[in-house]
């Protein structure tokens, strides 16, 4: 990553309004810049900026697991079949993503992305997961783009 897309992410993380990053994310047209900043972002902002990166055109599959993840999408995907607890805002946006990632909506890159579970919660997950949610628990891509700003 280059040091002016550097400083970019870095100004969208501590320097801009949330109004002045979602404005700056419609003219985002990399998948890095997105997974770098979202890597990132401090979730006790809100759901609203994440939410539009998982809805930007190059939004790729690794950083829609991506903030899957960091979204607590893990225990999403075990509560999924019974009553969910959490926020209201936290339940719309994570069904939202998780049906995004399920239906193919994103296209895989060479962003790299390995879950972040353990062998015993790969294998829970294996087991509860058909068809295209197997894409949950699987490593993609190559290029490691986990940077600390």
């Amino acid at each position: 990553m280059d040091k002016e897309t550097e400083k970019l992410i870095r100004q969208m993380l501590y320097e801009k309004t949330k109004a002045e990053v979602l404005d700056i994310l419609d003219d985002i047209e990399t998948s890095e810049v997105l997974y770098v900043y979202a890597y990132n972002y401090n979730w006790d902002n809100g759901f609203e900026i994440p939410g539009k990166i998982i809805d930007q055109k190059c939004c790729d599959l690794s950083t829609a697991l991506m903030v899957f993840y960091r979204a607590d999408g893990f225990r999403y995907m075990q509560e999924k079949d019974s009553k969910i607890e959490g926020s209201e805002d936290w339940i719309r946006f994570v069904e939202r993503l998780y049906l995004k990632i399920v239906h193919d909506t994103y296209q895989r890159s060479e962003i790299k992305f390995r879950p972040p579970l353990n062998k015993v919660q790969i294998y829970k997950l294996s087991r509860s997961l058909k068809g295209s949610g197997s894409i949950f628990i699987g490593s993609i891509g190559t290029e490691d783009l986990d940077i600390i700003l």
